[in-house]
């Protein structure tokens, strides 16, 4: 399980665009969002890049990913 660590959400709604958005990345699974903890898990092997840019296009910027 990866977590990534995500700025921006702010309500659940937020937190349902974040999963709904990368649940969508081929490669990713089991996707989990704590809002509270500003971070998602999931599982896959996706480039931080991709990531990263499929966030920022919904107005959400990835911090890290930590490897679990």
């Amino acid at each position: 399980m990866k977590r990534a660590i995500i700025e921006g959400m702010c309500c659940e709604g937020c937190a349902r665009d974040v999963k709904t958005v990368l649940s969508a990345i081929y490669g990713i699974t089991d996707v989990t969002v704590s809002l509270s903890g500003g971070y998602a898990t999931y599982e896959g092997f996706v480039s931080k890049d991709i990531i990263a840019a499929t966030l920022a296009a919904e107005g959400y910027r990835l911090v890290s990913i930590e490897k679990g």
